[in-house]
């Protein structure tokens, strides 16, 4: 091949494969983000419809926007350190008890330092749901931990706790004062998503790697 294509033009149409192959790599990384933000926008569904009080976290329940009303018991409120990312802050975390009879912990935002009165009465909270890590910490003299493990919590917190929780976007009434919001993390995106952009980009390498061997 090097008998019809100069040296300079081989580099150049190197060059071009090689970045024709970043921007296919780029635009399946667009797919996947646009795909896992569509998870955080769809419009909210009652809790029992994703999750009951005793069952496992299912894994379509990941990232997904649900609504549910409740009362929050306020003495069992408890504070994970730097959910959020935020260094010396703190997130609030309370328990709301439903209908059921169950509670879901519920992120209510982040704050400073420690204590956040939470609203009275019957509460609706719509939020994005997330699964409890596996394994956490104990709560400390101050009901503060380091992350947010329902396996941790069992032994601290009454009633029965579901397997996941959520992290708040509304509530009505709203709550005063109010908590800087805690940003809900993006779920993994589907695996097929942006999947042609990426056999493209493999592609344009496989086509750049022939011809510098040729």
């Amino acid at each position: 091949m090097h008998r019809f294509l100069s040296p300079k033009a081989l580099g150049l149409g190197l060059a071009a494969m090689g970045w024709l192959g970043r921007w296919q790599w780029g635009e399946y990384d667009n797919h996947q983000r646009a795909n896992a933000q569509a998870v955080l926008r769809q419009p909210p569904m009652p809790l029992t419809r994703v999750i009951g009080p005793d069952e496992a976290f299912p894994t379509a329940g990941v990232g997904r926007p649900v609504t549910v009303t409740g009362r929050y018991l306020a003495p069992q409120q408890l504070y994970v350190e730097h959910l959020d990312g935020a260094p010396a802050r703190y997130a609030v975390v309370t328990p709301l008890v439903t209908s059921n009879g169950s509670a879901i912990l519920v992120v209510r935002g982040s704050a400073p330092g420690l204590g956040a009165a939470a609203p009275e009465g019957a509460v609706t909270v719509v939020g994005v749901l997330e699964p409890s890590p596996d394994v956490g910490q104990p709560l400390d003299d101050q009901r503060v931990t380091g992350s947010l493990s329902v396996a941790g919590l069992v032994s601290s917190v009454r009633p029965d706790l579901y397997s996941g929780y959520l992290i708040q976007r509304s509530s009505t009434p709203a709550q005063r004062p109010a908590l800087a919001p805690v940003a809900p993390p993006l779920p993994d995106p589907s695996r097929w998503s942006g999947i042609r952009n990426l056999l493209y980009a493999c592609q344009w390498w496989v086509f750049a790697a022939f011809v510098a061997f040729m």
